[in-house]
């Protein structure tokens, strides 16, 4: 307890002395203010540094800045000397200026060009430089190249020469002319050297020439194994006929000569020697057919060609009369043209000669040359359609000659119609009714034209969709007319009754049927010029229902 009480004394006269409490608590908070004190001690110090230093820049800047007002002070002074000697300058410019004002001007303006000038110099010089040096890489690349490009083609052309000589030695085989198809009409001479130019030319043409041929190997083996045959074969044949063949190999494979007429030729040579011998044949039979044409067919075959062209010019000019005398309800005249094909669309040659001396003159009055102009048609038709069906094993004689003597081939009909006065296509400008009708009118005025000269025998036209493509005004104009050429018709039609005032009467039948039943229903009217009327089917098995 004595010591309790002496440090209790020792501490309360420690804590005065130092004016410090006495507790715990109390030293805890002097504790946590030393502790502060402590951090603010550091924090003084760092300012404390960060003062020190700012006051020596701070010394510095003042130093600066006497300076900076020293050399602002030298600038003022300066300026105020420019100032006076710039307005001295603008005195004595105004004064130039006054006396020469447009001299200055316009040397301002050549300087001001000079410069620009002088810039665009500079631009296009570097530009060149550059141009020169890219230019200059640019040669040394292509001089390079040349040279490769030199030494590849002596070397080429080292190999194109020995392949051209091989090409030659090869052709004078006779054995390339015997596979292209033209033979020695296609091969230069073999006798002297070939250029270039002969040896590409015939080894392109050798390529298209040969070029679906089948060279593989197989069919090279199969050539093979048959060349011996068929040379044999060639031998036996030709030794019957009084001939021989001999082959002699070379380098390039097995030449097959025929000995004619005691000389060697070439198998297509001695096939090109019997072509001629038959053209010659053939020619000494041409001539024997031209003494039978002029004694035969101008005689009476012409003759009959003759009398139909003028049938069909009559029966043309005839149905312009029929169209003529009957005009369209607009006043528009139709007119059929006989015209003969012009010789690119499959006319003969000297159609329209030979075509102006069979209708103009009669046949008994024909001179040589107008004998000579048709027989020379007629012959060339002939040939012509013998050519055509050269292919056609079935073809007769009769059947060629009837094709060939067609005179209704070499001739079209054009419809036309006035316009403007004119006669004009009726292919031209115009209206999809107006074509319509032109190419039913000239229908309506043929088959009139036709039934003219059977007055006894029904006027009968049958037209499948009829009047298609034209509006209901015209298809009325269609029926008078049909009423007026007299034509009893049969027709089918999507929409068309022909129930018209233009049209005096008509029998209907109008078919319906409806998916899913296997029927079709016949219901019958009767039109007869002014009201359309329902008939009964005289065909009805059954009665009627009566309806109320």
């Amino acid at each position: 307890d004595a010591a309790a009480r002496a440090a209790r004394i020792a501490l309360d006269t420690d804590a005065a002395d130092l004016r410090l409490p006495a507790d715990g608590a109390g030293l805890d908070r002097v504790d946590d203010q030393l502790r502060g004190l402590d951090a603010a001690l550091h924090a003084l110090a760092g300012a404390a540094r960060l003062l020190a230093a700012a006051l020596g820049e701070l010394e510095r800047q003042r130093e600066r800045g006497a300076e900076a007002a020293q050399r602002r002070a030298e600038r003022e002074q300066q300026l105020a000397l420019r100032l006076v000697e710039h307005e001295e300058a603008r005195t004595r410019l105004a004064a130039l200026e006054a006396t020469h004002g447009d001299d200055v001007q316009a040397l301002k303006k050549r300087i001001a060009h000079t410069r620009a000038l002088v810039e665009r110099i500079d631009a296009a010089g570097r530009k060149h430089g550059e141009a020169l040096r890219l230019a200059t890489e640019a040669r040394a690349r292509a001089e390079q190249r040349h040279a490769d490009a030199e030494s590849a083609y002596a070397e080429r052309s080292g190999q194109r020469t020995a392949q051209v000589e091989r090409w030659q030695a090869y052709a004078a085989t006779g054995l390339l002319a015997s596979a292209l198809p033209e033979g020695d009409a296609a091969m230069p001479d073999t006798r002297t050297p070939w250029t270039i130019e002969p040896a590409l030319t015939l080894a392109r043409r050798t390529e298209q020439a040969l070029a679906d041929l089948d060279d593989g190997d197989e069919r090279w083996k199969r050539v093979q194994a048959q060349l011996s045959e068929d040379l044999t074969e060639l031998q036996r044949t030709l030794g019957a006929l009084g001939h021989q063949a001999a082959s002699e190999p070379n380098d390039f494979g097995l030449a097959v000569h025929v000995y004619w007429h005691q000389q060697p030729e070439r198998p297509e040579r001695v096939a090109a020697l019997l072509a001629a011998e038959v053209d010659a044949r053939q020619g000494l039979l041409s001539a024997r057919e031209r003494e039978v044409l002029e004694n035969h067919l101008q005689a009476e075959i012409a003759s009959q060609i003759q009398r139909l062209m003028r049938g069909a010019e009559a029966q043309t000019r005839s149905v312009n009369a029929e169209l003529h005398k009957r005009p369209t309800g607009t006043g528009v005249r139709f007119r059929l043209q006989w015209q003969a094909l012009p010789e690119g669309e499959g006319a003969p040659a000297g159609l329209d000669a030979a075509r102006e001396r069979l209708l103009a003159t009669r046949s008994e009055l024909w001179s040589a040359e107008d004998r000579r102009i048709v027989g020379t048609l007629l012959q060339q038709r002939i040939q012509d359609q013998r050519a055509a069906d050269a292919l056609d094993a079935e073809g007769t004689l009769l059947e060629q000659l009837a094709a060939a003597l067609d005179y209704r081939r070499w001739h079209r009909f054009r419809v036309e119609r006035l316009q403007d006065g004119q006669w004009r296509r009726l292919s031209g400008p115009a209206s999809s009714g107006e074509r319509a009708l032109g190419l039913t009118v000239p229908l309506f005025a043929a088959i009139a034209s036709f039934y003219r000269e059977r007055s006894l025998a029904p006027r009968l036209m049958m037209l499948d969709e009829a009047f298609a493509g034209i509006d209901d005004a015209a298809r009325a104009h269609c029926m008078g007319l049909v009423h007026e050429f007299d034509l009893d018709f049969v027709i089918t039609s999507e929409r068309e009754w022909g129930c018209y005032a233009t049209l005096p009467g008509v029998a209907i039948c109008q078919l319906q049927r409806r998916e899913g039943i296997d029927a079709v229903f016949v219901s019958r009217w009767h039109w007869d010029g002014s009201a359309r009327r329902r008939e009964a089917d005289p065909a009805r098995r059954f009665p009627a229902a009566e309806t109320t």
